[in-house]
């Protein structure tokens, strides 16, 4: 392990321990700082957020995208001369979904709410910045209140003022950049760049292709946008093309790097030094199994110093079996926030057993051999693949289950897209254990350095998923709202069994509809009080004006308790939504 770079004792250690957060986007500036490793990996992709140009920062969730983009941020804001930088966040845009089946113009609020999230973040930043203070919202010709009402009641699905109106017909793409580049005149700015963070709006494939034409049209000499997107599953529309816009930087920090072990331990030293106290063997069998997540490692890492087990073995078997349920799970969500694609999760799920089960078998055979190398890497034939097919294996790689390396072909139309499963999943699988039963997390690591076969195992789908599993990746259609049966075809417009008119699921919608027992953090009693004052799903909450309030009307809850429950359920409409 390198060595600390702050002292045990120091005030950073323990402002690290004492609010220790694994999500980059909830941790404090001070975390930000102390806990960032300056490894060439991490300054090439901050090289690049700092650079003209438009650049997308790929990686799965937990991958590091939001952590860089804050550090690049917190650097601009305080050395003067990088380039002005403005951060913002569109981790919340589900909750504008249901417009696009209320409002005809539901692009063109869209497009106001991200307008006016750039604006409130200029407003934002300039109160952090030394000297007179500039109005982004005053330069686009509104205020800043007038902003933040806006774009909280579309977070919040309250219908618009007549004062919102006025202010979504009038906010553009010109004016929004011309106040940028005025910003950056007035703090003595040669350029900016604006970090977009949590751009990859997959779920809402409509606002996905508005938002990158905004990100297109703000691109200027003076203006770099950057924005962050998953791999594999990002579409981009008909008229943004990322290999010409601008640069791919992948924040997925492979495990094949060569100083891989290195930047997560120093991760780990940084961002949870008491992880120190876990065996130098453990902590790097927790690495592997993070497969190039920060946030995995971080978890793993606390789970361990947290619990006690009887033996080292027992205890990374538990942590990382742990770990796969919920790589699975988080995965398997997908197919509840978009009903449309829960078919295509469901053979993804088998598709990816079976990848772990022939790269274990590899290793098997190559164990009874020569015993020298490891195998990870599964190589699928490419024009073996239907576009449904590739878009299923892409919900594996942005679930962060499968690792893409690049194709190779092996002569005329004999493509591969070679992709190594999650080292977790073959971990548990026993891959990495010479045939024994199980092996202890020092010969786990061993094996795990040895060299890579040169050749991925090949195989095509028809080989991988029987026929009857392939017939199955298609696209789910919502069967009637009102008598749930199942639709005849994707343009069907209304119920062939009772005639009510059909509409599309809303994950938005679904998640309103999920009840407090799904919430964590909210206990029984304060369950059965919600139901007494008729509160009975997340969506009670949400649409609240000032929930806080309305929460202490309620017998013996106080302020501390309204705002956990608050919390409790924005922090879970959040996660689910993300």
């Amino acid at each position: 392990m390198t060595d600390k770079k702050v002292g045990d004792d120091s005030p950073e250690i323990a402002e690290l321990e004492r609010s220790f957060e694994e999500r980059a986007d909830h941790i404090t500036e001070a975390v930000i700082r102390e806990g960032t490793v300056a490894f060439d990996y991490f300054d090439n992709i901050q090289s690049a957020l700092l650079a003209r140009g438009l650049v997308l920062l790929e990686g799965p969730r937990g991958s590091g995208k939001t952590h860089t983009m804050r550090h690049t941020w917190l650097r601009c804001r305080d050395e003067e001369h990088l380039p002005l930088a403005i951060y913002v966040s569109f981790n919340r845009y589900l909750r504008l979904e249901p417009l696009l089946r209320t409002r005809s113009d539901a692009l063109n609020v869209f497009q106001a709410w991200t307008l006016g999230r750039i604006l409130l973040a200029c407003d934002e930043l300039a109160e952090l910045l030394p000297g007179k203070r500039f109005s982004a919202s005053v330069a686009a010709d509104t205020s800043r209140e007038h902003l933040a009402a806006l774009v909280s009641r579309l977070e919040r699905g309250i219908s618009l003022s007549a004062e919102d109106e006025v202010v979504v017909s009038t906010l553009s793409i010109d004016v929004v950049t011309g106040v940028i580049e005025q910003m950056a005149d007035w703090y003595e700015r040669k350029r900016v760049i604006i970090l977009l963070d949590d751009a990859a709006l997959t779920l809402t494939p409509e606002y996905m292709i508005e938002f990158f034409d905004i990100v297109r049209a703000m691109k200027a000499p003076r203006v770099s946008p950057k924005a962050s997107v998953y791999p594999g599953t990002t579409e981009y529309g008909p008229r943004f093309h990322a290999d010409h816009e601008g640069k791919t930087v992948s924040s997925w920090l492979s495990v094949d790097h060569v100083e891989y072990r290195k930047i997560m331990g120093e991760i780990g030293t940084r961002r949870y030094p008491a992880g120190d106290v876990a065996p130098e063997s453990v902590r790097q069998l927790l690495m592997y199994a993070a497969f190039g997540v920060p946030r995995s490692y971080l978890t793993m890492l606390r789970e361990w110093t947290e619990s006690q087990f009887q033996t080292e073995q027992q205890g990374t078997n538990t942590i990382i079996q742990n770990h796969n349920k919920s790589r699975l799970a988080e995965y398997r969500s997908l197919g509840l926030k978009m009903p449309r694609l829960s078919s295509l999760v469901d053979v993804g799920a088998s598709l990816f057993n079976t990848l772990v089960e022939i790269v274990r078998d590899a290793n098997l055979r190559a164990d009874r051999d020569d015993g020298k190398t490891k195998q990870t890497t599964v190589g699928i034939e490419s024009g073996d693949l239907t576009p449904l097919e590739g878009r299923m294996i892409n919900l594996l790689i942005e679930a962060g289950l499968l690792y893409e390396l690049p194709s190779v072909s092996h002569g005329e139309d004999r493509s591969y897209r070679r992709l190594t499963p999650h080292l977790a999943a073959l971990i548990g699988a026993r891959a990495f254990s010479g045939g024994g039963r199980g092996g202890s997390p020092r010969q786990v690591v061993e094996y795990l350095q040895r060299p890579g076969e040169k050749h991925p195992v090949r195989r095509k789908l028809s080989t991988l998923l029987s026929g009857e599993a392939r017939q199955l990746v298609r696209l789910d259609l919502p069967p009637c709202q009102r008598c749930h049966t199942p639709r005849l075809s994707d343009g069907q417009k209304f119920c062939h069994h009772c005639g009510t008119k059909l509409v599309d699921d809303s994950t938005f919608t679904a998640c309103m509809a999920l009840s407090f027992a799904e919430v964590p953090g909210i206990t029984e009693w304060a369950r059965a009080r919600l139901h007494e004052n008729h509160m009975e799903v997340l969506g009670d909450i949400i649409a609240l004006q000032d929930p806080g309030t309305e929460l202490r009307k309620i017998r013996w809850v106080g302020e501390r308790r309204a705002q956990r429950i608050v919390s409790a359920v924005e922090s879970y409409v959040d996660e689910f939504l993300s």
